[in-house]
């Protein structure tokens, strides 16, 4: 009976030994999977076991993630060497297949010299002269044409693409980057790839964007030109039609003025969208000719007469057509394109990433509808004390400083509570 009894101990304890996994088959299979960063926790949490075997597999496991998958050679040979540290003996497969790997990658750093000479000497593109990145630049596409075979190939796109950014060829630049994200998927534990990839791809879908509303706004101003001149305007054409202009633009005006009355009289902007938009207590609005922004207003009002007097002139140039339902629809798709590119290209090189865009209204098309722009401006006080007028109903009470707080009360204009009368 006990000899029964201790086989079945020992069949347990070896059924047991069989399905237990190392902490370096445990993270290797996380690696697999793409979860790197579950398997780093695996190997550092396992790393300084007083088992010298198990340290010597998990730092061998460490270093070929480090080399491949990282890219970051130099420290998978600290861990290598780390390993001959360890108290196994000389002849112990792990420390000589460690050994072995420190002389290939010093073979690799022989071989690969030259090369390496070219990425140590590099300066940082965004540092240097557009000569001196375009020099740079060709010495890194020199490197991928004649030994694409180099063992820290994914370094030279990562700084190949990073030289594309610094020389605003955005879309080279992210092709590079994703070049090196693709030879070393976790290169981002070594090099911040990802952040300058998401950089690039901004950056070049901003330049499209910018490219595609100003192209449309040249063919459209071309196709007004032919039209105005093919209609012989001068040869019909009144002082009716031009005081019929002037007068379009007058009601553009009358119009812009209105609204802009409308939509800045009442902010209704609460302390959780100052919050959300990142305004630092005290914090006010001011919408008025005398803010710091103002110019926006005017860039506006600009590029909405060059719509409306645009889309006039366009008008009178097809208004010999014979079909006048054909010109109504044509004047219709003109407006269209036309408002379309302009409202892009104000909204590019004077919102974008020049401002805040925040509604109280998080799904729908209310979401735009109610939404606000804010152009957030740090240090106001010197604002305030030159024209106190122009910053009613200031947010004081977070002020600490009390002569401020006691000038502001006193100069700049507060509005009566409800129901009493204004002084």
């Amino acid at each position: 009976m006990k000899k029964i009894i201790a086989g079945i101990l020992v069949l347990a304890f070896a059924f047991g030994a069989y399905g237990q996994t190392s902490p370096s088959d445990e993270a290797e299979a996380s690696f697999a999977k793409g979860d790197y960063l579950k398997g780093m926790n695996i190997l550092t949490a396992a790393i300084n076991n007083p088992d010298p075997v198990q340290r010597a597999d998990v730092l061998q496991t460490y270093a070929r993630f480090y080399e491949n998958i990282v890219g970051n050679t130099d420290y998978a040979l600290m861990l290598y060497g780390d390993i001959l540290k360890t108290n196994l003996p000389a002849e112990h497969p792990i420390k000589a297949s460690a050994q072995k790997e420190i002389s290939r990658l010093n073979l690799l750093k022989t071989q690969y010299g030259a090369e390496n000479a070219v990425l140590k000497k590099l300066r940082p593109p965004e540092a240097t002269s557009p000569s001196e990145n375009s020099r740079q630049t060709a010495q890194l596409l020199s490197i991928i044409d004649k030994k694409p075979d180099y063992y820290r190939i994914s370094e030279v796109y990562y700084q190949l693409g990073r030289h594309y950014l610094a020389m605003e060829n955005y879309r080279q630049a992210y092709i590079a980057l994703k070049k090196s994200l693709q030879l070393k998927p976790g290169i981002n534990f070594y090099l911040p790839v990802n952040v300058y990839a998401d950089m690039a791809y901004a950056k070049w879908i901003r330049s499209i964007i910018n490219s595609a509303s100003r192209g449309i706004l040249g063919v459209l101003l071309i196709v007004t030109m032919i039209a105005f001149y093919s209609s012989r305007p001068w040869r019909w054409l009144k002082l009716k039609h031009l005081m019929t202009g002037l007068s379009i633009a007058l009601l553009w005006l009358i119009i812009f003025s209105i609204s802009y009355k409308l939509l800045t009289s009442n902010h209704g902007i609460s302390d959780k969208t100052m919050g959300e938009i990142s305004a630092a207590p005290p914090c006010f609005v001011n919408c008025g000719p005398d803010s710091q922004n103002w110019q926006v207003v005017k860039s506006l009002f600009v590029y909405g007469l060059v719509g409306v007097l645009g889309l006039l002139v366009f008008s009178i140039g097809i208004s010999r057509f014979k079909y006048r339902w054909a010109a109504m629809l044509i004047n219709v798709a003109f407006a269209l394109l036309l408002f379309t590119a302009l409202t892009t290209t104000f909204y590019m090189r004077n919102c974008d990433q020049k401002s805040m865009f925040n509604s109280d209204v998080q799904n729908g098309i209310l979401h735009y509808i109610r939404g606000s722009s804010y152009f957030i401006s740090f240090g106001m006080e010197p604002y305030v004390l030159t024209n106190p007028k122009a910053y009613p109903n200031l947010a004081i009470d977070n002020v600490s400083d009390i002569h401020m707080r006691e000038w502001i009360k006193k100069h700049c204009p507060v509005s009566p509570p409800a129901g009493q009368p204004a002084h």
